[in-house]
């Protein structure tokens, strides 16, 4: 699916989706999916005839498996370093991975995933605005925004053309959450696209989305 600035959302990765954006430098992809979905990613990839020498980076919004889970074949495969936010490359590496959303079977495989990540500090990363996230859906969640499009990881998702929030089971800490929401800026962000559900255009949406949150 084409999105604003030729922005492709990945047709083999509906349910937790990964974006190619096209940058400066050339392509960016945002977020791996689940585990083992790197040779469909590929051949996607290669379907709409990308140039996959010209991917250059990877940027991980967290390190839930669902978004990491292709990262060592992805990164391998493309020779590309991936980034997230050191804080919350800290808590995934430094504690085990101590997440509520991690099979354990796959526990182990994501902690080997260390070498391919670059903890990272900076207010931009190439062409894209780093906003850090604090303590709610994962310890130090990353979201990208790029020519106001918001790469949102589990800030939100949607359903039926409507934003909603993450349910409370799969938060940190819910209260954190749910004012983090309430007093986030959307000024400047035209697209806000997350990872599951449909990307939605901000307009009117967004404040209809806030009016429902308690």
């Amino acid at each position: 699916m084409i999105l604003n600035n030729n922005v492709i959302s990945l047709n083999c990765c509906l349910k937790s989706h990964v974006y190619l954006i096209p940058d400066k430098k050339g392509y960016s992809l945002v977020d791996t999916s689940f585990p083992n979905f790197g040779p469909a990613i590929i051949d996607e990839l290669r379907s709409l005839k990308i140039n996959l020498k010209k991917i250059h980076q990877i940027l991980i919004t967290h390190s839930d498996w669902d978004h990491i889970g292709s990262l060592k074949y992805l990164s391998e495969t493309l020779k590309v370093k991936a980034y997230t936010s050191k804080k919350e490359y800290d808590n995934w590496m430094k504690k085990g991975l101590k997440y509520l959303f991690i099979p354990q079977d796959v526990k182990q495989e994501m902690l080997s995933y260390k070498k391919y990540i670059t903890p990272i500090t900076k207010k931009n990363i190439g062409d894209f605005k780093v906003i850090y996230t604090n303590n709610f859906h994962s310890y130090g969640m990353t979201m990208y925004l790029f020519k106001k499009m918001l790469f949102a990881g589990d800030m939100v998702q949607s359903q039926s053309g409507r934003f909603m929030a993450i349910p409370v089971e799969f938060n940190v800490n819910e209260k954190t959450y749910l004012n983090y929401l309430k007093k986030f800026n959307i000024k400047g962000i035209d697209y806000i696209c997350q990872a599951h559900g449909k990307p939605l255009q901000t307009k009117q949406l967004w404040d209809e989305f806030i009016k429902t949150i308690n």
